[in-house]
């Protein structure tokens, strides 16, 4: 490792790409950085910006930055290797939409998922005409779009894009391999939007069992399937499972990826939610507050992800009776949440019930009936 950071011949820059590339593979991110960023200054030094190869490091960099929740960072290189590959290739290239198709998946997570839709639907039809039907980035660009999907709440388009993938996966790929297992880590997210968690379960431990098999206890994306089927458990009222499984992730991202990582804040509102449904609810409290205040930081007050814990801090006041707190919190977030989300998305709908609870018990009746209506409407 040393040597890689330190030695001057000529051929460690590429072995130091190599590496990196490899120890962001593995979940070794600030190792991955490290290398990543000696390469983009050594290519950058000799070979100047706007060098294929500068740029292809500055991509790397990028996607490392991504994995380590710095997405900021991880947009503006993004966005900077979008354009000198087009300019210098073109838009049709493949590798300029390999840039293109990972810079909306920077923009899906810091919430702007109208933005990110509108790059992953463009990069698919050009895939498609090119590429066709059956290749790898052809198929990873449907994964990417399905996710957009699910999260805005379009969860037909989105199970519908999800099997078609998992399908032409499992026939091209096998079973077992790790494109195949994000698919059914995806189909299985939109199971458990759709309410449907026991086929959700079964995706998740299959998942999961073969992620720790094939990449260990420790590496984020097994990390990412035990929060996910945590989350499952927690909606199948097997809420000690869902207990036990979300301590282990958040103690395994608080050691690994640090504190104030998203993929962390995420597991410490996650966490809360079950200590609400146990009666634990101060406890619940003191997680959300933490979350909120890291999400506000790191992703901004209008983010998804940062409603999503408002909305759960809002329903944990009304757990412990503090009504105007609740109201405080819940308004703002189920307007921003309209603005961001389809009418009937499960976070918004999960508003609207705090709010409306919020709305009877300070005597807002009128408030609260219309809310109620609300929810019968996108019911039916």
């Amino acid at each position: 490792m040393d040597f890689l950071l330190s030695g001057n011949l000529d051929i460690v820059p590429d072995f130091r790409h190599e590496y990196g590339k490899a120890y962001l593979f593995a979940g070794e991110l600030e190792t991955a950085k490290q290398l990543g960023m000696a390469v983009l200054g050594h290519r950058r030094n000799t070979l100047g910006d706007d060098h294929l190869d500068t740029l292809e490091a500055m991509h790397w960099v990028a996607w490392i930055y991504q994995e380590l929740g710095k997405l900021q960072e991880a947009e503006d290189l993004g966005v900077l290797v979008v354009s000198k590959r087009s300019g210098v290739l073109g838009e049709h290239h493949p590798v300029t939409l390999e840039s293109t198709g990972d810079l909306a998946i920077v923009l899906g997570r810091l919430g702007r998922l109208r933005e990110a839709e509108k790059l992953e639907v463009a990069v698919l039809k050009t895939r498609r005409h090119i590429l066709g039907e059956d290749h790898p980035e052809t198929l990873r660009t449907m994964s990417n779009l399905a996710h957009t999907y699910n999260t805005l709440g379009r969860l037909q388009e989105a199970e519908a894009l999800n099997l078609e993938v998992l399908e032409r996966r499992r026939k091209i790929l096998g079973h077992n391999h790790p494109d195949t297992l994000l698919s059914m880590k995806n189909l299985a997210l939109t199971y458990n939007r759709l309410g449907r968690f026991r086929e959700a379960e079964v995706l998740e431990v299959a998942v999961l069992q073969q992620r720790k098999s094939s990449l260990g206890e420790n590496h984020p994306e097994t990390m990412l399937s035990m929060n996910n089927l945590a989350g499952t458990y927690y909606e199948l009222e097997r809420l000690q499972e869902a207990e036990d499984l979300g301590i282990i992730v958040l103690k395994k991202r608080r050691s690994i990826l640090g504190e104030n990582h998203p993929d962390t804040v995420i597991s410490m509102a996650n966490l809360a939610m079950t200590y609400n449904k146990v009666g634990r609810s101060l406890e619940a409290e003191a997680l959300l507050v933490e979350a909120l205040k890291k999400q506000t930081n790191l992703l901004g007050d209008s983010h998804p992800s940062t409603l999503r814990t408002q909305s759960k801090l809002g329903s944990t006041f009304n757990k412990l009776e503090q009504w105007q707190e609740a109201e405080d919190l819940l308004i703002p977030a189920l307007e921003k949440q309209k603005d961001l989300l389809s009418a009937n998305h499960p976070h918004i709908v999960d508003t609207l019930r705090s709010l409306a609870v919020t709305f009877t018990k300070l005597g807002k009746l009128k408030e609260a009936e219309d809310l109620n209506e609300a929810l019968k409407r996108l019911e039916v």
